[in-house]
């Protein structure tokens, strides 16, 4: 039988490359020859040697009511499982328990998690903590988690950064550095140890936030408390140094690695390599090649995907042959990113018979498309308006078990709203929940902005209401979709679209409510306005602050500065607005009389 094909010689990868690289038989290496090393001194006859493994740990011996916790936790029946642990009279085995924590909040559960972890009382480990604050921060509960390891108790502090980490991150990915940093002031104070993975999240986000310069403050701390630095550490810093274009400072501070204590690393000389590719720095890039060759730290795929992706972002592909031949020497090989990277490059050149070639011979060397190897297509064949093809590529990917992503639909739907076809984008739109996939917010936002443009606000309206329904934050939609009403004709069809979604059942958000009244208020109908708001409270829609913003604002607008200061007034002694608000308000009113 025939050996399979080996992995393609990256030069391959260019349908019009210089020369056409063919695969070349694989060599099999004949398998080492084991050798039995044996002592100076033999065990006596008769008995067996000395094992140098330990021995395995004894199995937990569990109770009756573990046991059946166990099998409930691996059936996957939660909430029998959740009943055993609140009805049983002892604490539940904590391993098991964790697992039913991490478990309950990957289901988004999170305060049915905070019930196990309250059983297990002092049982509970920082592993325990750790899942309840992860489950808490991926379900956007900041506070809660805040809350979460506030309760940590004190025996089981010094070791919970396991715990906290989750939390800063959470924090560091919202842009709330300052708070997190407030944590990190919380473990010190409770004698909790921050430990490297604490500081390398610090780390990454203060360089992000205030440059790589700034972020060295914290870099004397963690040496301060004890904590030594690793290659994610420095290729933090690395990174941020490339970003900010220094990239010769980011080359000595490779070459000071060592001196530091810390071996270089594949990842830290890609980090590099990197930032003198998007400097197209490309002589600087061949001599770290060789540099890590020589240095025992031969280049990787992601090596070349590194490459591959700058050279793809600046449309060098004829440049391509020269890296490629030169990885192929050190057995890097096209994965199923690097021939993204060049579909997608390609596409972007115009090629995209070129592409669809590439994609027709990926399988022959052993490397199965995925999603975004299809979507990259889609979408050059959106751009190049070969609607048919487009069809036919999406079958294929189904016929080949890969099955059509919110990427997918989102790139045909903006597609066809772009050309105006919006009946086939509605099309489409409806077909996504068939084939299990939900719309997102970027799938609203363009249906919701092709069907303004269209002239069917009725429709617009109506996928906007069910957007702010399924917790999409609409706020952007409803200021493009003022835009597009903001004109005395328009604004009619508006209110009239409201009223029809009233009579078919359909309760409208507040969202919706103050698209409808800021188009009134901005045409001068601000009496219309306060009835549409008065419509909106009978049908038990509650207002927001945007809602009496959009009237007072409305009011001044008109010259109605009197009405528009009582109303101000009313919402004062309510407490309805915040101060901010308020003095935002105050100051505009005064603005306009003096205007006048």
């Amino acid at each position: 039988m025939p050996s399979p094909p080996p992995p393609p010689t990256v030069c391959a990868l260019l349908p019009f490359s210089r020369s056409s690289v063919q695969p070349q038989p694989s060599r099999r290496n004949p398998a080492p020859r084991r050798l039995r090393v044996r002592s100076s001194k033999p065990s006596p006859p008769g008995l067996p040697r000395p094992s140098t493994r330990p021995p395995p740990p004894p199995p937990r011996r569990l109770h009756e009511a573990d046991r059946r916790l166990s099998s409930l936790v691996h059936r996957g029946d939660l909430d029998a499982a959740l009943r055993l642990v609140r009805s049983s009279p002892r604490p539940p085995d904590v391993p098991l328990a964790n697992r039913l924590v991490r478990d309950l909040c990957r289901r988004g559960r999170p305060a049915d998690a905070a019930r196990v972890v309250e059983s297990c009382g002092a049982e509970a480990t920082a592993a325990t903590y750790g899942a309840l604050v992860d489950g808490y921060c991926r379900a956007g509960l900041l506070e809660d988690a805040r809350r979460a390891v506030d309760g940590i108790p004190a025996a089981v502090r010094a070791s919970s950064a396991y715990a906290y980490n989750p939390l800063i991150h959470a924090l560091c990915d919202r842009g709330r550095v300052a708070d997190a940093l407030g944590v990190l002031d919380g473990m010190l104070c409770r004698g909790c140890a921050p430990d490297v993975v604490t500081y390398n999240i610090l780390l990454e986000a203060a360089c992000k936030a205030r440059g790589h310069r700034q972020a060295a403050e914290l870099l004397d701390l963690m040496r301060a408390e004890g904590c030594e630095p690793n290659n994610v550490t420095y290729n933090v810093i690395i990174d941020a140094m490339c970003r900010e274009g220094e990239v010769d400072q980011a080359r000595e501070f490779l070459d000071s690695l060592a001196s530091r204590g810390c071996k270089p690393n594949t990842v830290n000389y890609n980090t590099v390599l990197k930032g003198f590719c998007t400097a197209e720095r490309w002589e600087d890039a061949n001599e770290l090649l060789d540099e890590m060759v020589r240095e025992n730290c031969p280049p990787s795929e992601a090596t070349l995907n590194v490459i591959v992706n700058a050279l793809c972002r600046k449309g060098l592909l004829r440049k391509l042959t020269h890296y490629l031949e030169k990885l192929s020497k050190h057995g890097c090989v096209a994965n199923v990113v690097t021939y993204n990277a060049v579909i997608n490059g390609i596409c972007e050149q115009g090629h995209v018979d070129s592409a669809l070639e590439l994609l027709n011979n990926m399988e022959s060397y052993g490397c199965k498309p995925d999603i975004v190897t299809y979507n990259t297509l889609l979408k050059g064949l959106c751009s190049a308006e070969r609607w048919e093809d487009a069809e036919e590529l999406m079958a294929k990917m189904t016929q080949n078990g890969c099955l059509p992503d919110n990427v997918t639909f989102n790139t045909i739907i903006n597609f066809l709203c772009q050309k105006g076809l919006i009946v086939q984008a509605f099309e489409f739109f409806k077909q996504m929940p068939e084939k299990g996939c939900n719309p997102n917010s970027i799938t609203y936002s363009t249906m919701i902005g092709g069907l303004a443009k269209a002239g069917k606000p009725e429709h617009a309206l109506e996928l906007l209401n069910e957007m702010a329904s399924k917790g999409f934050n609409s706020d952007k939609m409803y200021q493009l979709l003022t835009e597009h009403l903001n004109n005395e004709d328009k604004i009619d069809e508006v209110v009239q679209a409201v009223h029809n979604l009233q009579d078919a059942g359909i309760s409208p958000h507040t969202v919706l409510y103050n698209t409808v009244l800021i188009g009134l208020c901005r045409n001068e109908k601000t009496d219309y306005a306060i009835d549409m708001f008065a419509d909106m409270v009978s049908c038990g829609c509650m207002p927001d602050e945007l809602t009496y913003i959009i009237l007072i604002e409305g009011l001044a607008y008109e010259g109605c500065s009197k009405e528009a200061r009582e109303l101000l007034s009313k919402l004062c002694s309510r407490g309805v607005l915040s101060n901010s608000l308020i003095k935002n308000e105050a100051l505009l009113l005064e603005q306009n009389i003096h205007s006048s």
